[in-house]
């Protein structure tokens, strides 16, 4: 008997050290089992094991986040009909910062895949992680054309080639920030999350269906509304999108209203064309009697 507990002794410490931890003595909110956390809980926990954004760098949100961020400025300021070099140096300084802080800000979103309530969830990362991201943009770039400039080539002083390449970028920070939590709630893009993190491979490979998925969330909500007669919910919905987003590019544009209402009525069009396709392809699928998931 005295040989069996010895024997038996560790199995039952490696049980008890499987049990996993709760929100409250968790490092690392990945050791925390739970499949619903609320919104408040994340805060602490990242509040009280800060080091966590660190260990837990999402270096696949940095790698798309840079690359995609890099083709962007280079893109508007090709548009903007600046040099090679100054459009180089701006790709340059945007890949720099966005590789180390788009993995900082990707393990902050990983934090609040599990949280509850969605809706919250979603309000804090579309503002908390652009406001940081952006406050750092901001200023590397301010400092490379003001204070580097005989380093560095910069913009002319009269270029809106950074004004339009910021405001834009600010929109595409938001849409991108809620992106990566909608595809970290489906298991992608995850970073030490277990045996739920997959290969980077695994996860380019689910990217399309989640980008398609995420693209009609916003059509597919507001024609449920209006299958349900939900009218009410279904404008809000529709007029808060364009005004959001008109919102965001006139601000950032130094309050260039011109932009903030062109932008809104574009915004309008797209979405109201993308709904229409929603509803009709809702409607066939109807009539075939086709049975589709209960998020479409």
């Amino acid at each position: 008997m005295e040989i069996l507990d010895r024997e038996t002794a560790p199995a039952l410490a490696y049980a008890d050290e499987a049990i996993h931890h709760s929100i409250a003595d968790a490092d690392d909110i990945e050791e925390v089992w739970d499949e619903q956390i609320t919104v408040g809980d994340v805060l602490r926990n990242l509040v009280q094991h800060p080091g966590q954004i660190i260990t837990r760098w999402n270096w696949k949100s940095a790698l798309f986040g840079a690359v995609l961020r890099a083709s962007f400025y280079f893109g508007v300021y090709q548009a903007s009909r600046e040099s090679w070099l100054v459009t180089l140096t701006a790709v340059c300084v945007e890949l720099f910062f966005r590789f180390i802080t788009t993995g900082m800000s990707g393990a902050v979103v990983q934090s609040f895949r599990k949280a509850r309530p969605f809706w919250l969830a979603n309000v804090i990362v579309s503002i908390m992680l652009p406001a940081f991201s952006h406050a750092v943009e901001f200023i590397t770039h301010y400092a490379q054309e003001r204070y580097f400039f005989d380093v560095f080539a910069a913009t002319s002083e009269n270029s809106v080639a950074r004004q339009r390449a910021f405001a834009i970028s600010v929109l595409f920070s938001v849409l991108s920030a809620l992106f990566n939590l909608f595809a970290m709630k489906h298991g992608v893009l995850l970073v030490g999350a277990g045996e739920e993190t997959g290969t980077l491979w695994d996860d380019i490979k689910k990217l399309p269906r989640m980008v398609g998925e995420f693209t009609a969330f916003l059509p597919v909500l507001i024609a449920k509304y209006l299958e349900e007669r939900r009218y009410l919910n279904a404008l809000v919905t529709f007029t808060s999108f364009g005004l959001i987003v008109g919102s965001i590019l006139g601000i950032m544009r130094g309050f260039r209203w011109q932009w903030a209402w062109t932008s809104a009525l574009g915004s309008w069009a797209i979405l109201l064309f993308a709904l229409i396709i929603t509803i009709i392809a809702r409607y066939i699928f109807k009539r075939k009697g086709t049975m589709y998931r209960k998020r479409y």
